[in-house]
């Protein structure tokens, strides 16, 4: 099965005033049909750029970059034109005409297709329309919608000439939990239908339906886990500094919890649930709190458990644990049963 998008040793600069800066270096990837693919990384690593790269609305010069078929580097304007009719183009700041309605401006998606009967043109608009729940606002303004209805009728025009991918950016930033599930349910409906969806997001609720993470940093693919942790990390000394107790006793409870996860030496999603669900009845954390917890435990509880079947891992755990208990400069025997328990649980 073909990649629908073949990237192979892409650089890209910006040239600006006799200066050149690098946005992407040797950037390699592929996207396969059925696929639904995150771009993720910090403000200024490159995605959107990447995007805009692939959908031939912004030309490179160094690289491959095939796009359903389509070399699009170094590749005439009448073929680029071509190609976007097979992609559905989906902006962060929506990018609707202000002096169409609506249904004018999900009808400019479907012009770029040439593929429909325009007889057929309204009842496909409305049939669109419908699907992002704008079905009674087809004859308003932009300037009249909220500005989750203006995305809204954004990715209305972008699917509506049915493209075989779609390129979008932070296409759920502006929609309530309701809408934005709306949104993914489509994307999901496209891929399974052997189209492909790359989105550029740092909504968790879209990142937890992607099948593929793809992060970036600095112009370059970096494993999606080494990102995670980095910007978890962040997150957690921002904790530290702010309520310093309340972190502590989430990562308390993790540690309890994982110690009884460990007892009987399995640990599986049966446990997952008893956490979530002791933790929830009894009221003992809520919301994001309450995930962080069990996710904190089952973390710990998995590792221990591959310690214990890797020699350099307790190896490693005993010389942390024996200069941290140097670090007072005496060695109590309080301490060295700890280790004891560490490395023979």
């Amino acid at each position: 099965m073909e990649p629908l998008v073949k990237v192979e040793d892409l650089s890209f600069a910006h040239e600006q005033g006799g200066h050149s800066q690098q946005v992407l270096t040797e950037l390699s990837l592929h996207i396969n049909p059925g696929e639904l693919v995150v771009l993720t990384g910090p403000s200024g690593s490159g995605k959107s750029t990447l995007l805009t790269i692939i959908g031939g609305l912004r030309s490179a010069t160094n690289g491959s970059v095939q796009v359903l078929g389509s070399q699009v580097v170094g590749a005439r304007e009448r073929l680029l034109t071509q190609l976007r009719r097979g992609i559905g183009f989906i902006f962060q700041q929506h990018n609707l005409a202000p002096a169409l309605t609506v249904a004018r401006n999900i009808q400019m998606g479907l012009q770029l297709s040439r593929g429909h009967r325009s007889r057929d043109a309204r009842q496909i608009i409305e049939r669109a329309a419908a699907r992002v729940g704008l079905d009674e606002h087809l004859h308003k303004l932009p300037g009249q919608l909220s500005g989750g209805q203006q995305q809204r009728a954004g990715i209305a025009r972008a699917l509506v000439n049915e493209p075989t991918l779609v390129l979008a950016d932070e296409p759920t930033a502006s929609l309530d939990r309701e809408s934005g599930q709306m949104v993914m349910d489509l994307f999901n409906g496209l891929a399974s239908a052997g189209g492909a969806v790359v989105l550029v997001t740092h909504d968790k609720r879209v990142i937890d339906q992607a099948d593929r993470i793809l992060a970036l940093e600095d112009g370059q693919l970096v494993p999606p886990a080494e990102a995670f942790m980095k910007d978890t990390s962040n997150s957690l000394q921002k904790l530290m500094q702010i309520d310093p107790g309340r972190l502590g006793r989430l990562m308390s409870f993790g540690h309890a919890l994982a110690q009884v996860a460990l007892a009987d030496g399995v640990v599986d999603e049966l446990e997952r649930v008893a956490m979530l669900e002791a933790l929830r009845t009894r009221k003992i954390f809520s919301g994001s709190e309450l995930d962080l917890v069990v996710d904190l435990a089952l973390a710990q509880a998995r590792s221990w458990q591959g310690a214990r079947e890797n020699q350099v891992d307790l190896e490693d755990l005993q010389k942390a644990a024996e200069a941290v208990a140097m670090a007072d400069s005496v060695v109590t025997d309080e301490e060295r049963a700890v280790i004891r328990q560490l490395l023979t649980r």
